[in-house]
């Protein structure tokens, strides 16, 4: 959860300190930076600043406002490296001070986000939201005397502070004092009474009570301010369940997923209650869906294994089971019911190393201290990621690669060859080059891109008159068709003496590459359980094409597009070492290749390297990719 910050965003304070003859320079990328902060482009925002940052890098004022624009993205990392720069030529400045904290907070450095909250305070000890962030902080660090005592100082200058009553309501919940916290839960209802959300954290007190039908007529009130809160209409459903009004819990919580339909733990609990009736299509359908949505959760892969296992698709239930012990090998459950599918498929020696392991396990649990668990447990510090339901912590690389493929369509494409006269080419600049010739034709390598006209090279092979150009061009226009033998045919016309005949080797290796990529899928395949799938196929083989991007790297000198291109090709045989290392080459060659980046970003998250991952995005976002925004949101929030 993103915790609210409050910080003014107000010009007014920052101007004062800018140079006279710099100042109608900074207001104006300032002033283009607020507008589109306020209108909610945040990415906009941060390509605005980023302009001025590029002449100015290290202005405080600018590097704090890309901070706060990364912040609103879910860019902590992206935005703590620019706080990491602000704050070494500004150790005192409070507004990037309490920014720092919020951005730790959300990494889970509790303990270095205390350290700057505290020198907030004692620069500025009467703020109340620096106040309100150190009670956050408190309260993270689980804390929570101390966090009320923080809280209770925001509430004395700001009575009607929704937040800081909710929080501390919710702190002297989890001190036991269920008294307090419903005092500032109904406190809160009052003193701002469009709010739904003090009437959500009432209804869950009442719920752990087991007063339930209150609890109802709580959620009811919440609803009525909030009619689409999905958070609400989950709890409401679980009610309704536990009192066994199964129909209007099942109608209750379809409407939770309508309106929060990124809810794993909807989806979940929904496929329970469709399980308990004996309904496992619908059943698996959603544990899926919550799988999607929180890959790495071992609860979700039990659940489904068992139903797996009730609707007698063992195979799959057996799958789901590797996939949990994979992220917890200590799950001696799992082990147990996996020994289980494993009888029914047959095989008794599977079956019985699973077994073992389970008995393994339970033993050690018997035999050990209680205090000496987390000294021999490797699940101890990620436990709670990974019973955690829309939680980002990565697996094991090939675990994740065919859903990550699915998910985010993949890296960005290959380089491809664009052809044209050079007149017809003047929005591309620079395109006239000394050698050309008007009306000649000229080639230009590209990398699609969110900015599509942003990137291009025409030093990698100069633009000729050459009479076999006409073929490079046709095989070009039957590579785009698709026809990728009728482009090969063209491409072995052209005699190696020809000066194209590299940048028709480059048009060969894309050729071959996109020829192995989109090959027909795999045929359909009848299971052990008797259901028709479709196996996953082993790597295919890009020998050839990464071969011919080496030679054409070794003879015409290094070139980031082709080790971009040559990124891609690993990636796609699934030699992810290969692949990143690919991408350094590029990014070595051209800092500012911001496709590289993303495509790195990508195939570090399958590596488990997501910190540098995240910082590869972030960058990525920062050149004006903003696609990488959406991943970042999805895998680097911890």
């Amino acid at each position: 959860m993103k915790y609210r910050l409050f910080i003014l965003f107000f010009l007014g304070l920052f101007l004062g300190q800018t140079v006279v003859q710099a100042q109608l320079n900074r207001y104006y990328f300032y002033a283009k930076t607020q507008k589109l902060y306020e209108r909610g482009d945040y990415s906009g925002a941060i390509g605005a600043i980023s302009v001025f940052l590029e002449y100015q890098s290290e202005d405080e004022i600018a590097l704090y406002l890309r901070a706060l624009c990364k912040y609103q993205l879910d860019d902590w990392r992206g935005a703590q490296l620019d706080l990491d720069q602000l704050l070494t030529r500004k150790p005192f400045m409070t507004e990037a001070l309490v920014l720092r904290t919020a951005v730790r907070n959300q990494l889970g450095e509790h303990k270095a986000a205390m350290v700057d909250i505290r020198l907030a305070s004692e620069l500025r000890p009467n703020e109340r939201d620096i106040q309100y962030m150190r009670g956050v902080t408190h309260f993270l660090l689980e804390d929570y005397t101390d966090a009320i005592e923080d809280f209770t100082i925001t509430l004395k200058r700001d009575p009607e502070h929704l937040d800081a009553r909710l929080n501390r309501g919710t702190a002297h919940l989890l001190k036991g004092d269920t008294v307090a916290a419903l005092q500032d839960y109904r406190q809160a209802a009052q003193t701002n009474p469009y709010a739904a959300g003090p009437h959500i954290n009432e209804a869950r007190v009442y719920y752990a009570q087991q007063k339930n039908e209150l609890a109802l007529s709580t959620l009811d009130k919440a609803l009525e301010l909030s009619p689409k809160s999905g958070q609400a209409l989950l709890i409401k459903a679980l009610i309704e369940h536990d009192l066994g009004r199964k129909e209007p819990a099942i109608a209750t919580i379809t409407k939770a997923i309508e309106y929060a339909p990124r809810s794993s733990l909807a989806y979940y609990n929904r496929a329970i209650m469709y399980a308990q009736d004996g309904n496992y299509k619908a059943a698996i359908k959603d544990y899926e869906a919550a799988a999607q949505i929180s890959p790495n959760n071992v609860f979700i892969r039990y659940n489904i294994a068992l139903v797996y296992g009730e609707a007698k698709r063992y195979r799959e239930a057996a799958d789901a089971l590797s996939y949990a012990i994979a992220l917890y090998p200590q799950f001696a459950r799992a082990y147990n019911l996996r020994s289980a599918m494993r009888l029914k498929l047959g095989d008794k020696s599977g079956a019985r190393v699973d077994y073992d392991s389970a008995q393994s396990i339970v033993a050690r649990y018997q035999n050990t201290p209680e205090k000496d668990i987390e000294k021999w447990s490797d699940t101890s510090a990620n436990f709670s990621r990974l019973i955690a339901f829309e939680n980002d912590f990565t697996t094991p690389s090939e675990l994740v690669i065919p859903a990550f493929l699915k998910d985010y369509d993949e890296l960005y494409p290959l380089a491809t060859i664009r052809v044209g006269q050079e007149q017809n080419y003047t929005e591309w600049t620079p395109v006239r080059r000394a050698d050309s010739v008007a009306g000649a034709p000229f080639f230009a390598l590209v990398v699609p891109s969110d900015d599509t006209a942003r990137r291009v090279d025409l030093s990698l092979f100069p633009p000729v008159r050459d009479p076999h150009a006409v073929n490079l061009m046709r095989s070009i226009a039957w590579v785009e068709a698709h026809n990728y033998d009728a482009a090969q045919l063209l491409l072995d016309s052209i005699p190696k003496h020809s000066p194209i005949k590299p940048l028709g080797r480059l048009v060969s290796a894309v050729a071959k590459i996109s020829q192995i990529r989109f090959a027909p899928p795999a045929p359909m395949v009848l299971s052990l359980s008797g259901t028709k799938s479709r196996e996953m196929p082993p790597p295919a083989d890009y020998s050839a094409p990464i071969g011919e991007l080496n030679a054409l790297n070794a003879e015409y000198g290094e070139n980031p597009y082709l080790y971009y291109s040559l990124g891609i090709a690993h990636y796609l045989s699934r030699d992810l070492h290969a692949s990143e290392e690919a991408f350094n080459k590029a990014i070595a060659l051209e800092t500012n290749f911001a496709e590289a980046l993303f495509n790195r970003g990508l195939v570090r998250i399958l590596l488990n390297k997501n910190n540098q991952a995240c910082l590869d995005l972030s960058l990525a976002g920062q050149l004006g990719l903003d696609r990488a925004y959406r991943v970042i949101s999805d895998h680097c929030k911890r």
